[in-house]
């Protein structure tokens, strides 16, 4: 069981692989959560001075002590003597990230949305426990084991949906067109995270890969995509990594594989204690020839900057957006019997050329975590020559054709495309943090649901379909209601983007991720100029024949 994209979860899933970055086991390269333990790496001397030092103060301090919390400030006490990345990440953290990487958990397998009091099921995870007892997106669950749901916080939500495999939860189930409610048992079991969020044609030559996060599933879906792509004809392919934090090294060196020749360097991994260790490609790549782009942006870090990187340094692909996040270490994992963990860099890792993309963080970890906040205020995010500031001190590499590249601070790309503000309003942002466009977006569906089940195909759809001005008025309505300033400027700036997350939303809930983000990426200008790129690049390798 989900809730929405926007939720807490997957917020705080993306805070932390972001500052985690990308996890390697004791042996660099393991993917299985399972083996990701290695003994405790300090001197037996250390540690029995900082358990006696606990349990004194435990048996003889003055004043009553909640002693765990005091042990739990003392090792983040020592994690902020360290880099950014290393870090202790309580039993909860470890849970949902684990669940993020290793692509499944126990629940029932739905996303939800809260729409006025009631739990909305807005997608139904496939081959899930929901989906196989019959669940279908748009019904609302009324309540849960007899017990009513109404008003009930998303924390309580997970509380009573979420639980052990082979579990059961029972659900009052009411569907859209129906009068009685209905009932539902279902069996709780491993419902499929899927990490390559969706994978389509972006026109009859151009397919299109979206990776999330590097899990342990990765490769096993990119294959699957590739296999669908190629039997409509895949050409051409754009790799997008934006937003994608990381993950496993694993999962990052298995995807590079498939578009690198046998024998290729991809990485290598070095630390202090840690020896040089050199990954290479192995085999038939699935996708060795044909053209090549891939989309990164300031969020784009560590596993995604392995293939990147890799990709950039043999001139294999293309690189475009904006210049990545720059996290070029490499952590190990200690598991505690409590079912926390510490993280601890063990390593940097090295692009093809020898590249460590690390940026630095000696001005201490408060002005690393807000150096991408910096990119935004010096305009870096906006012109391409701005981002040459980071570069100006940093050691050079040049690829087999004579480009120059730079380490220490992200991957720049080839193509640099800026941020788009030009839709954006303080408006617009209000009523999203509100959750208003959500609301709205759900609630049309609701009261428009015969005429919406009439689009008999995503492209219909996408070409054919529009909100209008006056539903756009509605929403502004419940905006004041929200005391929500709504001024003509803000609206007229913004009134295309509204519309185009709303028909965004409504194409996910009945063709999934792929609805969604056909819809947006239709006007993203990162996606249009990469299929510019991909048209260009054939053009050119016909006329050289």
């Amino acid at each position: 069981m989900s809730a929405t994209k926007n939720n807490a979860r997957i917020a705080l899933i993306a805070a932390l692989m972001m500052a985690g970055g990308m996890v390697v086991g004791s042996r660099m390269g393991d993917t299985s959560t399972s083996d990701l333990n290695f003994s405790f790496p300090f001197s037996a001397r250390s540690v029995d001075k900082m358990s006696r030092i606990l349990q004194v103060i435990q048996d003889r301090y003055v004043d009553t002590v909640d002693i765990d919390k005091v042990e739990q400030q003392s090792i983040e006490a020592v994690m902020s003597r360290l880099d950014p990345h290393s870090q202790y990440v309580t039993p909860d953290e470890y849970k949902i990230l684990s669940e993020s990487l290793d692509g499944n958990f126990d629940g029932i397998g739905i996303e939800f949305h809260m729409l006025k009091d009631t739990l909305l099921i807005v997608n139904v995870v496939p081959d899930g426990p929901s989906a196989e007892a019959g669940l279908i997106a748009g019904d609302k669950i009324v309540n849960v084991n007899e017990k009513s749901i109404v008003k009930a916080s998303n924390a309580d939500i997970f509380k009573v949906l979420r639980g052990p495999s082979g579990t059961t939860v029972n659900l009052g189930i009411k569907r859209y067109g129906q009068a009685a409610l209905q009932q539902f048992s279902i069996t709780r079991g491993k419902v499929p995270y899927n990490s390559i969020e969706t994978s389509y044609m972006l026109n009859e030559q151009t397919g299109y890969i979206k990776i999330a996060r590097f899990a342990a599933t990765t490769h096993k879906e990119f294959l699957k995509s590739m296999e669908k792509l190629e039997q409509q004809g895949l050409k051409s392919l754009v790799l997008d990594l934006r937003g994608n934090g990381g993950g496993y090294l694993r999962a990052a060196i298995a995807i590079a594989d498939e578009f690198l020749p046998n024998g290729q360097l991809i990485v290598y991994t070095q630390g202090r204690k840690q020896a040089k260790e050199e990954y290479f490609a192995t085999g038939s790549g699935e996708f060795e020839k044909g053209n090549l782009v891939v989309l990164i942006d300031e969020n784009s870090a560590s596993a995604s900057e392995i293939v990147a990187g890799a990709l950039q340094d043999t001139e294999r692909a293309t690189i475009i957006g904006r210049r990545s996040f720059g996290k070029g270490l490499v952590q190990d994992q200690v598991l505690f019997p409590d079912g926390s963990a510490l993280r601890l860099t063990v390593a940097r890792y090295y692009t093809p050329l020898g590249r460590c993309i690390q940026k630095s963080y000696s001005a201490g970890i408060e002005s690393y975590k807000n150096e991408v906040d910096e990119r935004l205020k010096h305009g870096e995010l906006f012109n391409a020559d701005s981002n040459k500031i980071a570069f100006v001190n940093a050691p050079k590499y040049i690829t087999p054709s004579g480009k120059t590249l730079f380490g220490g601070g992200g991957i720049m790309p080839d193509n640099f495309i800026p941020v788009d503000t030009s839709a954006g309003s303080a408006l617009y942002n209000y009523i999203s943090y509100k959750g208003l466009v959500v609301d709205y977006a759900y609630d049309y569906m609701e009261k428009n649901y015969s005429m919406l089940k009439s689009y008999t195909s995503l492209e219909d759809f996408v070409k054919s379909f529009e909100i209008a001005d006056n539903d756009v008025k509605e929403l502004m309505k419940l905006a004041r209601e929200q005391k929500i300033n709504v001024n003509d400027t803000d609206l007229k700036r913004s009134k295309g983007l509204i519309k185009q997350q709303i028909k965004a939303l409504i194409a996910r809930r009945y063709w999934k991720d792929e609805g969604f983000y056909k819809v947006i990426n239709s006007n993203d200008q990162v996606v249009l100029r990469s299929i510019s790129n991909t048209v260009q690049t054939v053009a050119g390798n016909v006329s050289a024949k």
